[in-house]
């Protein structure tokens, strides 16, 4: 396996090359911490597998995986400390073949990888009772924060998506509940640290 990490924590890239390189089924390891740089190293390095991180800094690496995917036969599995449905759904709708948890051993992330690259398995765990996960929010929910986070209040919102103000406030209730907070306010600063709401689209 030639193996392309792109995370922007120089430390868990070291830690990877110095753990894998010792295994007899990677053949080659590379780390960028640049996500910019991405598409250029895949199309010099040539990876028969990406590895790749999801929060880095302005960039998104399940965009960035994305357009990867339509440009090069790669195997595109994301490794992510947030074990979220709404991610994994994002990583399956584009083609990825897996989504690892971060904190998953050595052993087991080889053993994955083997699956995915030998027998072109698809890999995606299903959370385990008490891992850190939430609901996935409806696109409709995913409308109703986008428009929150860009400061626009329930009145207008109801009437920009031609609903009741009730409807509004179920909406965020829902929404609420799937982040676990207890507010719209908490509920659209958590959904723009996990990256739900792209900020950047405003």
């Amino acid at each position: 396996m030639k193996i392309l990490l792109v995370d922007d924590h120089s430390l868990i890239g070291k830690s990877l090359e110095i753990t894998l390189k010792n295994s007899p089924e990677v053949s080659q390891f590379k780390h960028i911490s640049n996500p910019k740089i991405a598409q250029s190293v895949v199309l010099s390095y040539s990876p028969s597998i990406v590895l790749m991180d999801i929060h880095m800094g302005d960039y998104n690496g399940l965009e960035l995986g994305e357009q990867l995917l339509k440009k090069f036969p790669i195997k595109l599995v994301f490794l992510s400390g947030f074990d979220l449905i709404e991610y994994k759904e994002r990583a399956m709708s584009i083609n990825a073949h897996g989504f690892l948890d971060k904190h998953i051993t050595v052993e087991d992330l080889i053993n994955q990888l083997k699956k995915i690259y030998f027998e072109n398995k698809r890999i995606f765990p299903e959370k385990e009772e008490n891992n850190f996960a939430y609901q996935s929010l409806t696109s409709r929910e995913k409308e109703v924060l986008q428009l929150l986070s860009q400061g626009i209040k329930q009145t207008a919102i109801a009437t920009k998506l031609s609903v009741s103000e009730r409807t509004v406030r179920n909406h965020i209730y829902s929404i609420n509940e799937k982040l676990e907070t207890n507010s719209a306010i908490t509920s659209v600063i958590k959904a723009i640290e996990l990256g739900i709401v792209n900020v950047h689209l405003q």
